[in-house]
């Protein structure tokens, strides 16, 4: 199974593959493959717009690639590709993390975002961007709220979602539209 986890930049896709990676239980099952990693250590990009503060990929480039990672991993590990670009790659399902806009803005300005890139992504976050562009891209998405959860405990979700569909189950309290956040828009 390869599943996409994506989301806004702030939702908790680093910390919870972060969390898999760790977990002992997790670890032997699922490899994650960081996109931003390989986008930066391969040159898949086409530069940097200095306006979003953000790089162009060359997501063809990037899907090559993944092909590549993914026919070492061995047969029966799952596969979680990490990165706001991963609904944009094939997959068997795309899980898209959330988190409400107001905490989106607190943990950009950690990174020390800029003012402007912080709110376009707590923007990009009220106004569902990436579920609708998952929902475009992949016939199977699912959404987790991460807002006041432990990387722990998405993790757990993460992999509770790759296994029931495994199963051939479809969670419905993990399906698309349980989360809202257009009252937080423009905040």
């Amino acid at each position: 199974m390869i599943a996409a986890l994506t989301g806004t930049p702030g939702t908790g896709k680093t910390s919870v593959c972060t969390a898999i990676r760790e977990s002992p239980e997790f670890s032997i099952q699922y490899r994650i493959i960081d996109l931003n990693e390989l986008v930066f250590s391969d040159g898949l990009h086409t530069g940097k717009d200095d306006v979003r503060d953000s790089y162009a990929v060359d997501i063809g480039k990037l899907e090559n690639k993944v092909k590549q990672e993914t026919s070492l991993i061995p047969a029966g590990v799952d596969i979680i590709m990490e990165g706001h670009l991963s609904h944009f790659l094939p997959a068997d399902i795309v899980i898209v993390l959330r988190a409400e806009p107001r905490e989106i803005m607190e943990r950009l300005g950690k990174r020390n975002y800029s003012t402007g890139k912080t709110r376009e992504n707590a923007d990009a976050e009220a106004l569902d961007v990436i579920l609708v562009e998952s929902v475009e891209m992949c016939g199977n998405v699912f959404e987790i709220n991460t807002t006041g959860k432990s990387p722990q405990d998405v993790a757990i979700c993460v992999v509770s979602i790759i296994e029931s569909v495994k199963n051939g189950k479809n969670p419905e309290e993990f399906l698309p539209g349980n989360v809202n956040w257009i009252e937080q828009a423009g905040l």
